[in-house]
């Protein structure tokens, strides 16, 4: 028999409110993931999984939220004329405002990421507990996501805290009002704060010679402090004049903090360029990518 035009108005298109079996309620929202569009969770999640998902860059965690606020406007209420009769004429999105405490660099990084209806959400609190939606045919996703907008950088004054902040809406009321779903900690074989976000990586190439056969890059964290070592020849990606060289050897040295890559003979004039290989994931489990560096022989 056809559904068109079918409306449910009876008792059962209600769901049951007893109070029956374990309780579960969303608390203290600890870490952002900020997913691909649409992407759908049809296998397990794992840490190998989401792990797989940063280095395809379909997945970028925000760790070290220090506020979680809710700033969803009041539903929109009609009340009529003389009768005083209310009536609720829409929902607004659920709206948050989100704190951090990670500094300049975080923000640079989370400023890069504002955009609107670009990405989608899921949210880790701190029993561990990964609470995101599902579709209409029963498979997990993220929160569609309208707004995600970085907020002004505040320094530190002597009486306040350095912060960044995040405005976000979460644009499909019925994803959380009707389908909110989750994983408990005892379901996953990780903890949410073993999902450390990508490390941004700072590559600098020395100036290459003619009919050298080495180029000699460091990789360094964004503070310059810390040099990124542990990599393999893979993790580097090297051109010349736009096609794509590869390697035969990276070694680095723990004096000079540099990786020197063996390569065919540079030729004078030659454009090099050096970055690491993607998103990065080391046997240390940690993420790194970087810019990518231009260099012409000499």
């Amino acid at each position: 028999m056809s559904t068109l035009n079918l409306i449910n108005c009876g008792g059962n298109g209600s769901i049951g409110a007893g109070l029956a079996g374990c309780r579960i309620d969303r608390k203290r929202v600890t870490a952002l993931g900020v997913v691909q569009k649409g992407l759908l969770f049809d296998v397990d999640i794992t840490k190998a999984y989401l792990r797989s998902l940063q280095v395809a860059g379909k997945l970028e965690i925000l760790q070290g939220i220090v506020s979680f606020t809710d700033s969803t406007a009041d539903d929109n209420i009609v009340t009529q004329p003389g009768s005083g009769i209310k009536s609720v004429a829409g929902k607004n999105p659920y709206e948050y405002v989100v704190g951090f405490d990670n500094g300049i660099n975080f923000h640079k990084a989370i400023t890069s990421l504002s955009s609107y209806n670009q990405y989608d959400l899921i949210l880790f609190d701190v029993d561990g507990t990964i609470f995101l939606t599902q579709n209409k045919a029963g498979v997990a996703k993220a929160y569609t996501l309208g707004m995600f907008e970085a907020g002004k950088y505040m320094g530190a004054n002597g009486a306040d805290a350095s912060s960044q902040t995040i405005t976000l809406q979460l644009m499909e009321r019925s994803e959380i009002d009707e389908r909110m779903s989750w994983f408990t900690s005892d379901q996953l074989d990780f903890s949410p704060n073993e999902l450390t976000g990508i490390n941004q990586t700072v590559i600098k190439v020395d100036p290459i010679a003619t009919a050298s056969t080495t180029i000699v890059v460091s990789a360094f964290l964004q503070d310059l402090t810390h040099p990124v070592e542990g990599l393999l020849t893979a993790n580097f990606r090297v051109t010349r004049n736009g096609s794509v060289i590869v390697p035969s050897a990276a070694v680095y040295s723990a004096i000079t903090k540099k990786y020197t890559l063996t390569v065919t003979a540079n030729t004078t004039a030659d454009i090099v360029t050096v970055s690491l290989n993607g998103t990065i994931l080391t046997p240390a489990d940690e993420l790194f990518k970087s810019n990518e560096v231009t260099v012409i022989v000499t």
